[in-house]
């Protein structure tokens, strides 16, 4: 059986007069400063205003297009007490916007009706669902605001309309060339608007618009006998949709993201709280790793693997008792969802490995896989092969499920080049939901190859490490640790910084983890010592004289009251192969 694709390491060269520059101006250490400039950082303005930004730096919310116009409309609804309908995502992300619209509105409009509905994934698909919505006219609402979903809705915000329903959509997934006929249109990659944060989650557009909201009601002299409804209060959910979507965390996400954990750490509402306990870590030393891994999933299995209200319900109930029950809940079926994904991952593997030849594009289908897992499947096969992912599930006559594909290859771009075989597909360049006649999936399977292939003669599928500097023992401190904390939040679009140490000698490994399934090392070389951990390996190559290359974050460890550093392991090989050099940092 093949292993994994094995990744290039690749040391990127920042201008060298541009790190010294940052590091004697701002104090930084050199490893740190070459962090900086790795992350587009042209001067010392743009790292100011990287460490030390301000929620006062966020853009106004009204460059949004249609966000005034969707705020006056939310703010006529709650004067009049019509009641409103949030149609979310089943995802982390609609749950955490969804929240954000329930709980402004309540505070703004305690006797306002106010509902959410998220899909059953697996019988109402994704989406704004006509049924959903006439069944919510017979129940009285007249205007529903949509979170994370409804750009590509034209029809069922159409049959909206002539029954009488308003529909304000807010969404960050691409819009296609004609947009829905609603009240508002509130999504920052419309080409018409002027918003120049493109790249929010669908929890940040929902964020922005309730600022809109409040402004609007601002200026109607709604809060001058006091009680101004504080935004900051609302960050923590912000903070848990972005990470959890996988959102870039730059420029505005960035800064709600690092202000919503600060949120987190000092007072975090019941469902926070109860998610935190139930992944057995302490909201009061939340990271955005914490988010993304521990909270994050516990709040997607909700719609992956049954009631995907409960991820909604668990984020605005004030009850303690209440959220720990939906909490646990969570994790038995995120549990479950580990095992699910683990079956369908060991299934498509033998698969790719039976057919031989790895295609361009991977495209693999089974009526037994379960919808709500085949996300993350996708993702584990792009990482293992270094090719594009399609992952389906068969049922009644139709194949629907999930994209990924490797960075400079937009999946999204390739489906709308064949959409003519697709009944509905959205998403952004590196993931997708598709959905096509299964009579199609051969013609589809051929077509989504030969784009990939096409590309992959011009721009090679190449899986690469990018190395931010390369650092010897000595310069491995408590001091390059607290510089490059001043630099978090990690994740999609500035990622967790990676160093290089070369020749070093691997000593002390011991197996720890329930299972031994972890190492406990320490590295040697120059005279100095430092310990590391390297998670999910049962060895750490080396070459011929027993020397290391390392490649690694660096991580805090604390161990009965004392703290220090460690290396993070993230790949190693036997010491003096190639290192490609030369690598430019983004500008």
């Amino acid at each position: 059986m093949r292993g994994p694709v094995e990744r290039e390491w690749d040391l990127l060269s920042p201008d060298p007069a541009l790190v010294r520059e940052l590091s004697s101006s701002l104090g930084l250490t050199i490893a740190a400063a070459s962090v900086l400039a790795n992350r587009g950082i042209s001067g010392l303005r743009d790292a100011e205003r990287f460490l030390h930004g301000t929620l006062s730096d966020l853009p106004d919310p009204s460059l949004l297009k249609d966000a005034d116009k969707a705020a006056e409309r939310l703010v006529a609804a709650g004067v009049r007490g019509e009641p409103v309908l949030i149609y979310a995502d089943y995802d982390a992300d609609g749950a955490t916007g969804a929240a954000c619209v329930f709980l402004f509105l309540r505070e703004a409009f305690p006797d306002l009706p106010v509902r959410i509905h998220q899909n059953d994934r697996l019988r109402e698909g994704y989406g704004l669902q006509a049924r959903v919505l006439a069944d919510a006219a017979r129940d009285g609402f007249r205007l529903v605001v949509t979170v994370d979903l409804g750009i590509s809705d034209l029809g069922p915000v159409r049959e909206a309309s002539d029954a009488g329903v308003e529909v304000i959509v807010t969404d960050h997934h691409l819009p296609g060339d004609v947009l829905p006929d609603a009240v508002a249109v509130v999504n920052p990659r419309r080409r018409d608007c002027a918003f120049p944060e493109k790249e929010a989650a669908g929890v940040g557009v929902a964020f922005l618009l309730l600022c809109a909201v409040r402004k609007d009601l601002r200026k109607r002299g709604f809060f001058e006998g006091g009680g101004e409804i504080r935004m900051r209060g609302f960050l923590d959910l912000v903070a848990l949709g972005t990470v959890a979507d996988m959102a870039p965390l730059l420029g505005a996400n960035r800064l709600l993201v690092r202000e919503g954990i600060r949120e987190i750490r000092k007072e975090p509402r019941p469902g926070i709280d109860a998610l935190f306990s139930a992944a057995g870590v302490s909201p009061a030393d939340a990271t955005e790793a914490d988010l993304g891994f521990r909270v994050g999933p516990r709040l997607n299995a909700a719609g992956r693997m049954g009631d995907a209200s409960r991820s909604s319900r668990i984020l605005v109930s004030p009850d303690v008792a209440e959220a720990a029950r939906i909490a646990r809940e969570l994790s038995h079926d995120n549990g479950r969802r580990q095992r699910e994904e683990e079956r369908i991952l060991a299934e498509a593997v033998a698969g790719i490995e039976a057919a031989g030849k790895i295609p361009a594009a991977i495209v693999l289908s089974h009526p037994s896989w379960h919808q709500g897992v085949l996300g993350i499947v996708a993702s584990k096969i792009l990482e293992r092969y270094g090719r594009p992912v399609v992952m389906l599930r068969e049922e009644d006559g139709a194949a629907t499920g999930s994209c990924r594909s490797v960075e400079g290859f937009s999946i999204v771009e390739a489906l709308a080049g064949i959409s003519p075989l697709l009944t509905r597909f959205g998403g952004h360049a590196q993931a997708a939901g598709v959905a096509l006649d299964a009579r199609n999936l051969d013609r589809f399977r051929r077509e989504l190859s030969g784009i990939a292939e096409r590309h992959a003669k011009v721009s090679p599928f190449v899986l690469r490490r990018a190395i931010d500097a390369e650092i010897g023992i000595g310069e491995i401190g408590p001091e390059l640790l607290a510089d490059l904390e001043r630099m978090r939040p990690f994740g999609v679009g500035n990622r967790e910084p990676l160093f290089l140490l070369r020749n070093a000698r691997v000593t002390k490994a011991t197996r720890m983890g329930g299972t031994g399934q972890h190492l406990r090392f320490e590295a040697e070389g120059n005279g100095g010592r430092v310990e590391g951990v390297a998670f999910h390996r049962d060895a750490i190559p080396a070459d011929g004289s027993g020397r290391s290359d390392l490649l690694f974050a660096l991580q805090e460890n604390v161990f009965r009251g004392t703290r220090s550093v460690r290396l993070l392991l993230r790949d190693a090989r036997g010491a003096g192969r190639p290192v490609l050099c030369g690598g430019t940092p983004p500008r």
